[in-house]
């Protein structure tokens, strides 16, 4: 049996775990009329049915877009590289045994134990830990994990069970990415090198549960995985289906035809706490919003940007999409953190929205741009932003319609002008660093390249052991983000379950969370 080995972060790498627990905020929403989670000792055995927000185009870890919209499919059939640990504020390994660096993140060793193999016999060792993260790179095979993968330069063998990663510049804070990008999910080799379709048809992983059947558009169902080399499972087989529906998702779980649903949405959880559901919540630090594409036009002139964060009542935005249960965050950072900052992410002020955009006709630029749909509460966002611009003179957004495999590709090759996306965290080091920096150009979606922010985001990462230094540095980060506007944050990030009385062992704490192994039901 494997155990949880926690990694062994040396000082440099702390800017990643820094008081991770006190960094983000949870809620287990059973009060009033909710519901709670079955107690007691955890019981053994029976299925339970779980819809995600997403339906899987496959099971081939390059194909995952979101670690927050499949958790329980993916964490299911490759377990967890990685978690975050919300006592210790660090991480700890799951399918590893260590992740450590000793040169401020210039390198990374990463180290297996030994006889651990996937489900077809072969073994999970270094070799196939540079196979997945090599081929994460590939342009062809379109991950929305490349820019993660492309910080590492080369991927050295240096024995059967390490892996030494040769970034492309020093990552102190890559461990903490981990968990939020497919990186963490290893497939077997032999498998993958079958094809993408016959690997979809049986993918082979080494997680708690094994693949039995799938039917595209329909369920997924897996058994528990007798050989498992972690804790076993509870369950014996699972369930799943991707709904991107908020209404179809709740009104099956009210029903009886799911034990448990995925879910972000405000106004959902709002409606299943009425109907005596639980809703298990974390709110991450940050949240969702516009992401603009700051690398080419409109959007390269910062005044385009202001024009339309002045132009949006976020409070009035947020209450339409997600039907009067509205939560636009007012800082980066929530009140508990010690970075926390009283600097408005946002002002409303359409005065100053009409000047801009104005003066940017008056230049030959009115204000035209593409606002990227995708399935799901795509069209709902779009309406409502259309509905608030339309209020203005010279300035036009039209709608973008994209198909859901696409989602985290076209803001990974910089095809967009405006999307939503998330400026969500855990711990700022590493989110921050590699989604705001200009030296982060892999992971940096927005494309946003200030010298202020990035020299305070740099000398954050370097004051590993002062927290007041660290706030110092946020301080600037969180001024410079206002006033450059890359992102215009009109929502919490939610990441939360809705689940039955029936249901135990669901622990919402970052990303990829529930873990597939930790889930029970009664019968």
């Amino acid at each position: 049996m494997i155990s949880r080995t926690k990694s062994a972060l040396i000082a440099t790498a702390a800017a990643a775990t820094l008081l991770l627990a006190a960094c983000g905020g949870s809620d287990t929403s059973s009060g009033g009329t909710g519901g709670n989670q079955a107690d007691g000792d955890p019981v053994e055995g029976g299925t339970m049915r779980v819809l995600e927000v997403a339906q899987p185009t496959g099971f081939d870890p390059v194909q995952v877009f979101s670690s927050t919209s499949m958790p329980v499919t993916f964490t299911a059939l490759y377990g967890q590289f990685v978690k975050a640990n919300s006592e210790t504020g660090g991480y700890d390994c799951v399918m590893c045994k260590s992740f450590t660096t000793s040169d401020g993140g210039a390198t990374w060793d990463v180290v297996m134990p030994e006889g651990l193999t996937f489900t077809d016999g072969t073994p999970v060792n270094a070799e196939a830990i540079k196979f997945n993260w090599d081929r994460m790179k590939d342009p062809k095979l379109g991950s929305a994990s490349a820019g993660i993968a492309s910080e590492i330069d080369h991927i050295e063998v240096v024995d059967d069970l390490t892996a030494k990663l040769h970034m492309v510049k020093p990552e102190p804070g890559f461990i903490g990415l981990m968990p939020i990008y497919s990186l963490q999910w290893i497939a077997s080799p032999t498998a993958l090198q079958k094809g993408q379709e016959a690997f979809n048809k049986n993918p082979i992983g080494a997680g708690p549960f094994v693949f039995e059947s799938w039917t595209q558009g329909g369920t997924l169902k897996l058994k528990k995985n007798p050989d498992y080399a972690g804790t076993p499972a509870h369950l014996d087989a699972l369930e799943i289906q991707g709904v991107s529906d908020d209404a179809q998702r709740l009104n099956a779980i009210v029903s009886g035809q799911a034990d448990m649903i995925m879910n972000s949405s405000a106004s959902t959880f709002a409606e299943s706490k009425a109907a005596g559901l639980t809703n298990e919540i974390y709110t991450f630090n940050g949240g969702v919003g516009f992401m603009l594409n700051t690398s080419k036009a409109p959007f390269d002139d910062v005044r385009a940007r202001q024009a339309v964060a002045y132009a949006l009542d976020l409070d009035q935005l947020s209450d339409a999409i997600n039907r009067g249960n509205g939560s636009a965050p007012e800082t980066l950072f929530k009140k508990e953190s010690p970075f926390y900052e009283d600097i408005p992410l946002h002002t409303y002020d359409a005065d100053k929205a009409q000047k801009l955009f104005d003066e940017l006709a008056a230049e030959g630029k009115p204000l035209e741009f593409k606002y990227t749909v995708f399935p799901g509460v795509g069209s709902a966002t779009f309406d409502a932003l259309q509905a608030q611009l339309a209020k203005y003179k010279n300035v036009k957004v039209t709608a973008d319609q994209r198909d859901t495999s696409e989602q985290g590709v076209v803001t990974t090759t910089g095809d967009y002008d405006m999307a939503t996306s998330s400026l969500a965290f855990v711990d700022p080091a590493s989110r921050l660093w590699g989604t705001l920096s200009g030296e982060a150009d892999r992971t940096n979606y927005s494309r946003i390249n200030d010298a202020d922010m990035n020299k305070a985001l740099d000398a954050a990462l370097a004051s590993v052991d002062d927290v007041d230094a660290q706030k110092e540095q946020y301080k600037i980060v969180q001024e410079r983000l206002a006033d450059q506007v890359p992102y215009i944050l009109f929502q919490d990030f939610l990441n939360g379950a809705i689940l039955t009385s029936k249901v135990g062992g669901v622990t919402m704490y970052g990303y990829t969370t529930p873990a597939a192994v930790d889930l029970w039901i009664k019968s």
